[in-house]
């Protein structure tokens, strides 16, 4: 079997992540509004059930479980409202 291209390689991958950083987006995006349960791990961040990241803007417990109403995301991370 001959060995694929390198550009082509790189190609298809490039266009991988752009489906995949898509379909982060439109989740997330789908996030905005809603209520979720949030594990904090840190002060200011925690993760939804779903592990999304959720920012917060200000310090929550640490270990604790807090209820979060989504309001944005960065692309990457969930904000909670105030």
């Amino acid at each position: 079997m001959p060995q694929v291209n390198g550009a082509a390689i790189r190609d298809r991958a490039a266009r991988l992540r752009a489906v995949g950083d898509a379909a982060v987006a439109r989740h997330l995006g789908a996030q905005v509004g809603t209520t979720h349960p949030v594990l904090m791990e840190n002060p200011r961040m925690g993760r939804t059930p779903q592990f999304a990241e959720v920012v917060f803007g200000a310090d929550q417990p640490v270990g604790q479980i807090v209820q979060a109403r989504i309001a944005g995301h960065d692309s990457a991370q969930l904000t909670a409202g105030a």
